[in-house]
């Protein structure tokens, strides 16, 4: 479990997605070009994106990596940012079935 911490997130407008998303609750590993990676909260997933919660602050438009439970470094877009909550839409998107099987594993 990731901790005893909590997160204010708000819920983003579903319209806006290109897949619904699934709640987790898991840690995952996140990396700007040129840092060290750390640990962040995973609060969403879908095959085309998650929502991550950190307190690092990536921009709008950057490119990031992150790595998920059980899968290599995967490449991302920041997308959204609500204070320290980040949607983030990967380049190529997950499988479906890797996707369901992330949702149900990290639940």
């Amino acid at each position: 479990m990731p901790g005893n911490r909590t997160a204010n997130v708000k819920e983003e407008p579903a319209s806006t997605r290109r897949a619904e998303r699934a709640p987790v609750t898991a840690r995952a590993r996140f990396r700007e070009a040129g840092f060290n990676p750390f640990d962040v909260e995973l609060f969403d997933l879908s095959f085309s994106g998650f929502r991550m919660v950190t307190f690092a602050r990536p921009q709008i438009g950057k490119h990031i990596w992150v790595t998920l439970p059980g899968l290599q470094s995967l490449e991302a877009i920041v997308r959204r940012a609500d204070g320290n909550a980040y949607g983030c839409e990967f380049i190529y998107p997950l499988h479906p079935s890797v996707a369901k099987h992330l949702q149900v594993k990290l639940r």
